[in-house]
């Protein structure tokens, strides 16, 4: 069951919490119990929410994605994938994590970067589909891309998921821009390459062994470098920074569909990271029994991981 933290009412601009409280909420009927549900979001609905967001034509654009915080949407995952093409259309380039660290460490895992789902959602795993995605090749950390420089980034680097060279850093390193779209920024997996590029002594390369699948079928050696915690580590918490970015202003905040969505530039997460560095190495570390509360929206705790958004009764599969 879905369970809502004790978070502070809605804190977006008033024009944006007023437009999203008087839009129409459709009523169909619903055919399992007889009552009446909302309608599903269409493909126009979204395009709206993210150009009226900040979403702009020719970005470079990560994201990170929960497909329940933005409710029902007609064609499911498919047409949110269609609604940020749109919204970058065609000189921009889509990215998603199409991570498989859960099962990575299993010694049958075999990565295949043609058929091995993401597990980063249904969103990510819609995106990784499309026939003229590029998959990198890591055996926890990959990424699929979409767009004139899905090719460049999805193919740059060696074993390392995280260093310089990374498909990760191309995203970082040419400003490119990160939506949460509906999820905390404990998902923003930027915080920790910043982490990283700030070379914080709690995060140290480790080398994995796996085996990788190749189009004829047969399997080969795969060697992929991550960037663990070591041991001792207390737990991330990705919140503090981001709750300083939006104190800051540095953050557009605004709905889409349902869902609370927070777009950033990496130039700002960048400048944001080192100056927390600088006044706490431990900045980026849990302190105490929770993460930092985010001060706008609601944080919504699932088995599924935590969903943020404007209304927690449109939150879909909510119970």
């Amino acid at each position: 069951m879905a369970r809502m933290r004790p978070a502070s009412r809605v804190g977006l601009p008033a024009r944006l919490v007023r437009e999203y409280q008087e839009r129409p909420v459709p009523r169909t009927p619903d055919s399992k119990t007889g009552g009446a549900c909302c309608a599903p979001l269409r493909l126009p609905d979204l395009v709206r929410d993210l150009l009226a967001l900040g979403v702009h034509p020719g970005d470079l654009l990560m994201v990170h994605s929960s497909l329940r915080s933005i409710g029902l949407v007609e064609g499911g995952p498919e047409t949110v994938v269609d609604a940020l093409l749109q919204a970058l259309g065609p000189h921009g380039t889509l990215v998603v994590p199409t991570f498989t660290y859960p099962t990575a460490g299993n010694p049958e895992f075999v990565f295949d970067p043609i058929h091995t789902p993401s597990q980063m959602g249904a969103i990510s795993e819609a995106a990784r589909r499309r026939p003229h995605a590029h998959r990198s090749i890591h055996l926890a950390h990959s990424i699929a891309a979409i767009g004139p420089l899905a090719e460049t980034i999805a193919t740059s680097g060696g074993a390392s998921g995280w260093d310089a060279h990374s498909p990760m850093r191309q995203v970082f390193n040419r400003n490119g821009r990160y939506l949460l779209l509906g999820v905390p920024y404990q998902n923003l997996t930027a915080m920790h390459l910043c982490e990283v590029w700030l070379e914080l002594p709690y995060r140290k390369p480790r080398v994995s062994q796996g085996r990788m699948r190749r189009p004829d079928g047969s399997t080969t050696p795969l060697v992929s470098i991550g960037t663990p915690p070591l041991p001792g580590h207390p737990g991330s918490d990705y919140n503090r920074l981001g709750q300083r970015m939006e104190d800051a202003g540095l953050v557009n905040l605004a709905p889409v569909g349902n869902a609370l969505a927070r777009l950033l530039n990496a130039h700002d997460l960048r400048t944001a990271a080192r100056d927390l560095a600088r006044e706490d190495p431990n900045g980026f570390l849990q302190q105490g029994d929770t993460v930092t509360q985010l001060t706008h929206g609601h944080t919504i705790e699932s088995p599924s991981g935590e969903h943020c958004v404007i209304d927690p009764t449109r939150i879909y599969g909510a119970t």
